[in-house]
């Protein structure tokens, strides 16, 4: 055996299936690693974010069970003057440059009404790190079900 048939090599693509999004082909280097999981879900820990056809809103869809995906809102988008004041030591960023903030969206149940989005546990991603997680902001004026316009 030569050391070339050794060599371990990486697939180009990662196959994911998803209840919501179908199959879907991702490139190894964009799955996101969520060490502590998400709120009510600590056993998932893998995940990729796609983009939605709607500008600043996207997919978070669980690289391991295929029904589990989140609707997200880029917050500073849809809520004027929403602010959040993160810990560096929280995002392990180096600058405010590496991290993305996203709102979990809660569909309305019936018509007529809005959607919510979670502005007290928003998703923080360190995108040089491919790493997220899902930070409880305990003093915030903004709230887990905030109604939006999507």
């Amino acid at each position: 055996m030569t050391s070339a048939a050794l060599a371990y090599s990486m697939p180009s693509t990662v196959t994911i299936s998803s209840d919501i999004l179908g199959t879907i082909a991702v490139e190894p280097g964009s799955l996101l690693t969520f060490p502590q999981g998400l709120l009510g879900f600590p056993e998932c820990r893998s995940f990729v974010l796609l983009p939605s056809e709607r500008p600043h809103v996207y997919w978070l869809q669980s690289a391991d069970y295929s029904s589990l995906a989140f609707l997200l809102v880029d917050p500073f988008m849809f809520f004027e003057g929403y602010t959040l004041d993160l810990d560096a030591t929280e995002t392990h960023a180096a600058s405010p440059d590496e991290v993305s903030v996203l709102a979990i969206v809660t569909l309305p149940g019936a018509p007529g009404e809005l959607p919510t989005a979670n502005l007290q546990g928003p998703v923080v991603i360190n995108t040089r790190l491919s790493e997220g997680s899902q930070v409880v902001l305990a003093e915030s004026s903004y709230g887990i079900r905030e109604s939006f316009k999507l």
